[in-house]
């Protein structure tokens, strides 16, 4: 095994941000899927949406 593939990955501030931000995002939609704001439809399209973002 080569030592790079040892290593960990260390995360920008960037992608740490990225990934919080996808985080609470796909959490508000799952939220408005569960009180029926939202279909299915709208939930998958734009979900599909914000994983585009990052």
């Amino acid at each position: 095994m080569k030592e790079d593939d040892k290593k960990e990955k260390k995360l920008t501030q960037l992608e740490i941000d990225n990934i919080i931000d996808e985080t609470i995002n796909l959490s508000i939609l799952t939220k408005l899927k569960e009180l029926n704001i939202i279909n299915d439809k709208q939930f998958y399209i734009l979900k599909k949406k914000i994983k585009g973002f990052y």
